[in-house]
C-alpha cells in the first residue's frame, strides 16, 4: 500500500466503502437533529457533521494504509496541512456545507487519492440519496445506490446541444460568460461535486470553474470522472494536477469527452 504504484486491494476498497457509508450516516444523523453552525478562522462555516465525518474517514485510511499522508479540510483548518508527497489522501468530509446548514441537498463526502500529482482513486457520496460513486484509474467508475446494486458509469460524447453543469452558490461573471459562448448549450446549476459525477454519469458535458476551490473540494470527484473516460483541464489546456502549494486550485474545466475542447470556447484563466 505505501508504493506509490500499487492499486488498492479490495479488502481496502471494502473497508474505505464502508466508512463512506459511515460518514455519511453520521452526517445524516446530526441533520435530523439539528444542524448547530460555528465559523472556521476563515469565517466559512462548520458543523459537528464536518469534523465527525472526517475523523471516521480518517481514522478508516489509517486502518488500511498505516502512516498515510492526509489532507483533511477540517485538519487543515486546525493546522495541520501536510506538504504534497508523491502519494497522499483528500478529505473533504462535507463538501456544500451552506447546503447542508441550509436544509438543501447538494452536499457531499469526498475521499480522493492523488499519485504523482494525478487523482488515481475517489468515491464521492451523496447522503441524502445513498449514491456512491466510485472511481479507479485502469479500472472505470461505477455508481452504488442505497440498496448496494452498483452499476458502471461512463462519459458520453458531445452532442450538438452542450449541457453544461454550474455552481449555484459561485457562480461568477467569467463562468457565466463562458457558457454563454457555448452554442445551444443548456446550464443546470448544481451543489458540490455532483457535477463532476453528472459528466462521469453521461448525464453532462462541460464543467467550467474559475472560482476558487481547494484540492480537497475536487480531487475525489475528478478521479471518478477521468476513471469514466473524462478530463479536467487547467487554464493552460493540461491535465489538471494536484499537490499545489497550499493545496489551492486555480481555474478548470471538466468535460465528459475529452475531445470536446476543440469544439469548446477557448478556457483561459
Amino acid at each position: 500500500m505505501n508504493d506509490s504504484a500499487t492499486p488498492l486491494r479490495p479488502d481496502a476498497l471494502f473497508r474505505l466503502r464502508q466508512a463512506m457509508r459511515e460518514a455519511g450516516a453520521r452526517i445524516e444523523a446530526i441533520r435530523a437533529s439539528g444542524v448547530a453552525t460555528r465559523d472556521k478562522a476563515d469565517q466559512s462555516p462548520v458543523t459537528d457533521a464536518d469534523e465527525e465525518a472526517e475523523a471516521i474517514l480518517r481514522g478508516a485510511l489509517l486502518e488500511v494504509e498505516p502512516g498515510a499522508i492526509i489532507v483533511g479540510e477540517e485538519g487543515a483548518s486546525a493546522g495541520d496541512l501536510p506538504d504534497p508527497t508523491r502519494r497522499f489522501w483528500l478529505i473533504d468530509p462535507l463538501d456544500g456545507t451552506r447546503d447542508f446548514i441550509a436544509g438543501r441537498e447538494g452536499y457531499t463526502v469526498n475521499l480522493g487519492l492523488v499519485i504523482d500529482g494525478v487523482p488515481r482513486f475517489g468515491m464521492v457520496l451523496h447522503p441524502p440519496s445513498g449514491r456512491l460513486w466510485t472511481g479507479l484509474a485502469g479500472q472505470g467508475a461505477s455508481l452504488e445506490r442505497s440498496d448496494g446494486v452498483a452499476s458502471p458509469v461512463s462519459t458520453r460524447a458531445l452532442p450538438l446541444a452542450p449541457a453544461l453543469v454550474v455552481s449555484h452558490s459561485h457562480l461568477d461573471e467569467r463562468t457565466k460568460a463562458w457558457a454563454e459562448a457555448v452554442a445551444g448549450a443548456t446550464r443546470t446549476s448544481a451543489g458540490s461535486s455532483i457535477k463532476f459525477c453528472l459528466l462521469a454519469e453521461g448525464d453532462a458535458d462541460a464543467y467550467p470553474r474559475f472560482g476558487p476551490t481547494m484540492e480537497w473540494d475536487t480531487a475525489a470527484a475528478d478521479a471518478v470522472l477521468r476513471a469514466a473516460g473524462g478530463v479536467t483541464l487547467g487554464a493552460d489546456g493540461r491535465p489538471f494536477a494536484y499537490g499545489k502549494a497550499g493545496y489551492r486550485n486555480g481555474p478548470f474545466l471538466a468535460l465528459g469527452d475529452p475531445k470536446a475542447v476543440a469544439a469548446l470556447p477557448p478556457f483561459a484563466g
